[in-house]
């Protein structure tokens, strides 16, 4: 089946590092216990319950205390394992230094360990302060992650939101960054601080230290208050400047960028990799492109175009039960297998993007890595003509050779489409970040906000 139906980040990270209880001022620090979990493979159910450790991160807790990949997690604290939600569930229940119960099944034979919950260190960087708070949404606090250059200014600073993509992953600190697919982030923002500019990100709900249910379970409406929300908070710090607040989206993040700015004002918007026709069209476009990298005869792939539309349609045009429809078809379930939740997918799926653009009249830089096998140079080229068919010469276009969909390096689509990635558990490294987007991105945020970072 093809790798990617959809956006960045369309893995759910399984690494257990989730949020803990607290307030405003102390949501408490999300608990490590470093465990990358999956479902049993096929065939295995009949050796009992539980998920796969697939990979354990080095220096973890649970490594320290034994895990091993390949381990069976049958139980935490007593509770069975049927499912890797059950096993999140459990983990989350507790914060660092917590010690929790983990009973294994490793080649047949039970282990049971008492591992102590870490907590996930604070993000450093040299040149960078960081400060970690919380706004709040209707579901609950959500993270903040904060950088402000420590060279000094001379009056209040620009400022950066990101709007990341799809799916439930953190963008806080990352204890194993040659594996995490949101290190590009963090690399992009701390080099738009040492330029001047305050930074902001949003933890998802559920994620990190988040409260709120899992970010897979929230719609397109409850992601959306947790940027508005840091939209705001950027505005009224005493640092930074209110009328040179710009955002940065990413992937989905293109879509959800004009809709937050819709909301409450910004200088200027950077899109990265985006969508800019109708949901419908870019997805099939895509999975077509997908299984042509994927090497299927053209027959194949109008069998697998046909069901894809058949899916989508009922599913997020209709608005049918996915049972119902999995029941019709059940080979249709690779076809819909989305990083977010299905009424998530219906609302993206029901807007006008090109109407998203109208009311904006900023400046809009799109960015376009060419070897981006989720979007194509068209998805970008799209979103220019909807910003500059509603005010002209306000949108750009740069296309950044050897850049891929997740801001790493690659000489192509095949390439990328080939590339290992972090949830791919393998032991090879995430290709390695495409620096030129700094630049690209950096020198247009400086043009826009009128200073010489």
């Amino acid at each position: 089946m093809y790798k990617h139906l959809i956006g960045l980040l369309c893995s759910i990270l399984l690494s257990v590092v989730l949020a803990t209880p607290g307030s405003a001022l102390d949501l408490g620090r999300r608990g490590l216990l470093g465990i990358t979990a999956t479902p049993l493979p096929a065939g295995t159910g009949s050796i009992g319950p539980g998920v796969l450790a697939a990979r354990v991160i080095a220096g973890s807790p649970a490594a320290q205390a034994g895990v091993v990949s390949g381990d069976v997690v049958v139980s935490v604290d007593g509770t069975r394992l049927a499912a890797v939600d059950d096993f999140l569930r459990e983990v989350r229940l507790h914060r660092a230094g917590d010690t929790i119960r983990v009973e294994l099944r490793r080649a047949g034979q039970p282990l049971t360990l008492a591992i102590t919950l870490g907590a996930v260190p604070f993000e450093t960087a040299s040149g960078v302060d960081f400060t970690y708070d919380a706004v709040t949404t209707p579901t609950g606090l959500r993270r903040t992650i904060m950088t402000t250059p420590q060279a000094p200014a001379a009056g209040r600073r620009p400022a950066v939101l990101l709007i990341g993509g799809i799916g439930s992953y953190s963008v806080d600190y990352s204890f194993d960054p040659d594996h995490d697919v949101a290190e590009p982030y963090r690399r992009l923002l701390t080099a738009l601080t040492r330029r001047g500019f305050v930074t902001l990100r949003v933890e998802k709900s559920g994620v990190g230290d988040s409260e709120g249910p899992p970010a897979k379970e929230v719609d397109l409406e409850g992601e959306l208050a947790g940027y508005v929300a840091g939209l705001r908070m950027l505005k009224q710090r005493p640092e930074v400047d209110p009328e040179r607040v710009f955002i940065l989206g990413h992937s989905i993040g293109s879509v959800e960028a004009p809709m937050a700015a819709a909301r409450d004002p910004v200088r200027g918007i950077v899109v990265m990799q985006g969508v800019g026709t109708t949901w419908f069209e870019y997805e099939l476009v895509n999975v077509r492109r997908q299984l042509q990298l994927e090497g299927l005869a053209p027959a194949a792939v109008a069998d697998r175009m046909a069901l894809k539309e058949w899916a989508m349609h009922r599913l997020l045009i209709e608005g049918q039960p996915r049972a119902a429809l999995l029941a019709e078809r059940p080979a249709a379930a690779a076809m819909i297998k989305y990083p977010a939740s299905d009424a998530y997918l219906r609302q993206v799926a029901a807007l006008n993007l090109p109407a998203l653009w109208a009311p904006l009249d900023l400046p809009v830089l799109v960015v376009y890595g060419n070897a981006d096998f989720i979007t194509g140079e068209a998805d970008s080229r799209a979103i220019l003509q909807n910003v500059n068919s509603a005010h002209p010469g306000r949108g750009e276009l740069r296309i950044i050779d050897h850049m891929d969909h997740y801001l790493t390096d690659a000489a192509d689509q095949a390439t990328s489409f080939k590339a290992p990635r972090a949830w791919d558990l393998t032991p090879a490294r995430h290709p390695a970040y495409q620096t030129a987007i700094e630049s690209v991105v950096g020198d247009w945020l400086v043009a826009q906000a009128g200073h010489s970072g």
